[in-house]
Order: structure tokens, then C-alpha cells, then sequence
């Protein structure tokens, strides 16, 4: 089910393309599709996902008022940002990338929805995706647990 916004931004490139050759099928981007989802692909969700994050936190955003700036779901920002499984449709990608001022293609590629052609993109998405989580201390149950499975795991 499609929402106002997105009836309105398909409104809106329809009439941009007013007069253009438009065909049906699937749009064509300048990478090529994903066949099968690998540990590169998980990693570059895993990206995505923490660069939204990131990206909301640093403009001091909520959820919601982020959502409504950038014209997308509240549902599918939340997907995107809990659940780096989730892939968002080509029309939230494409609008993330318009607020945040970075590639389409890029975003597509973390978003999973393309490939990407060099591995230089999948190495500099997995190091983002380490270096972006903060380091902190253990709680004392979170020590705990740690201690019982490692002690179980070293167990012969």
C-alpha cells in the first residue's frame, strides 16, 4: 500500500519525465542487480543501517521528525535503522540520498538493492560498520553471561 508522500513523489517524477520515452519493467541502474545475498551484502545493510543512525543523530533528529524530513515511513526508517535485514524500497534509498547529499548509487548499493563493482566500496562499508559502534564497558550481568558461555565454550 502506497502512502500520500509516495504518490506524490511518483506524481512528481512522472511529470519530470513529461514528454521522455518511459517504458514498463525494471528500472535500470548503472550496477548490477544482487542474485544472492552474501556476507558483502550483509555488511553494506549493516552500513546502511548505522550510517542512517548516525546521519539522524548527528542532525539531532527523532525517528519521527527525521522521517518527516526526509518524506519517508516512520515505519520504514525504524526497519531500516533495527533491523539490518531489511530492505528498503528504491524510493526511501533514493530520498535518504537526497537529504543526506550522498550517491544514489551508493546508497542503493548498501541498501542491497545493487552490486557493487569494485571491492574497494565493500572494504570501506565493513570498516565503517566496525568502527562505528561505540566501545563501552560491560554491564555487570552482561559480564556474567559472558563469563558462564565462554566458560561453557572452553569446556571439552
Amino acid at each position: 500500500m502506497r502512502t500520500p508522500d509516495e504518490d506524490t513523489w511518483i506524481e512528481q517524477k512522472a511529470a519530470e519525465e513529461d514528454g521522455a520515452f518511459v517504458s514498463a519493467g525494471c528500472i535500470t541502474l548503472p550496477v548490477e542487480p544482487i542474485s544472492v545475498i552474501t556476507s558483502d551484502t550483509l555488511a553494506a545493510r549493516l552500513s546502511l543501517s548505522r550510517f542512517v543512525q548516525l546521519a539522524r543523530l548527528k542532525l539531532r533528529l527523532t525517528k519521527e521528525q527525521f522521517a518527516g524530513k526526509t518524506k519517508i515511513p516512520l515505519k520504514e526508517l525504524v526497519c531500516i535503522e533495527d533491523d539490518d535485514q531489511y530492505t528498503p524500497t528504491l524510493r526511501t534509498v533514493h530520498m535518504l540520498a537526497e537529504f543526506l547529499k550522498v550517491s544514489h548509487v551508493k546508497l542503493l548499493t548498501l541498501a542491497g538493492l545493487a552490486q557493487a563493482k569494485d571491492a574497494s566500496f565493500n572494504d570501506a562499508a565493513v570498516k565503517f560498520a566496525a568502527m562505528s559502534e561505540p566501545i563501552r564497558t560491560l554491564s555487570r550481568e552482561e559480564q556474567e553471561a559472558f563469563d558462564e558461555f565462554a566458560k561453557f565454550l572452553s569446556a571439552h
